[in-house]
């Protein structure tokens, strides 16, 4: 690995659930130098981390907003590329309660069987509120109202999908970093603590005009606008300078923000 001195944002995907020719779904890296983080691990996270220069068992933590493809489709593959390279180091998985056991049996389905794997995966399951605390970073979940639609039709009929998703505060280089993951509204964010100084939204079910009232209001630095579907208009940013001061960033795959 090269040598990196300031902690690093780096967009792996930043697509909708919609599709994209030229995005991969949501996947983000934040790269502390001696170690990377994942917060989610849509379809092609593993390519384009690869394609990024990183080694696999770089990786330790992984944290999954929710289980929707997007966010998750490329886990599997994940661990298998980490199976491959003959990864030793541990790596943990921090996801909804709700997700354990179907991983755990998606590997299994995979061949990925926990007696093969030359590392240990443990699963940490995310509660609200709980911070996920290490020398390096801090990531504290807040549940959002996303699935809520999903969780009533799974009631109906049995399935055992609680509806579980969080967006993530993150605390790093003394810099803090709110990702919405995706929401059903704006209000979903109004529990998180300031302060916040950047803030990794998801454009698709939001109102940006709401977003930048918002984020003004919260004194956000920088807004860096992601989840991006291929139909999105960039001109909505200009208006932003009417309700807030913020930088905003419209995320690519493989852009690199120093978290500075």
């Amino acid at each position: 690995m090269p040598e990196m001195q300031t902690p690093k944002l780096v967009i792996l995907g930043s697509s909708s659930g919609s599709g994209s020719a030229q995005r991969s779904p949501s996947a983000y890296l934040l790269d502390l130098g001696e170690r990377g983080v994942l917060i989610d691990c849509g379809d092609g996270a593993a390519t384009r981390f690869l394609a990024a220069g990183y080694e696999p068992d770089w990786v330790s933590d992984i944290f999954i907003s929710h289980t929707h493809a997007d966010h998750v489709g490329g886990l599997s593959y994940f661990v298998q590329l980490r199976y491959q390279t003959e990864t030793r180091s541990s790596l943990t998985i921090h996801c909804p309660s709700e997700a354990i056991e179907p991983l755990q049996a998606i590997f299994s389905f995979g061949y990925l069987f926990p007696e093969r794997l030359p590392f240990a995966v443990q699963y940490n399951a995310l509660a609200a509120g709980g911070s996920c605390a290490s020398a390096d970073f801090t990531v504290t979940p807040y549940p959002t109202s996303h699935l809520a639609p999903h969780a009533r039709v799974a009631a109906e009929h049995g399935y055992p999908n609680r509806g579980e998703c969080f967006a993530f505060h993150i605390a790093v280089a003394g810099r803090t970093i709110l990702y919405s993951a995706d929401i059903g509204a704006l209000s979903d964010l109004d529990q998180v603590p300031r302060p916040i100084d950047w803030l990794l939204v998801e454009t698709t079910h939001i109102d940006t005009d709401e977003l930048w009232a918002w984020a003004a209001a919260r004194d956000i630095k920088r807004i860096i606008l992601t989840h991006i579907a291929d139909d999105f208009d960039p001109g909505v940013v200009a208006a932003a300078p009417k309700y807030t001061t913020a930088g905003i960033v419209i995320a690519e795959d493989g852009m690199i923000l120093p978290i500075v």
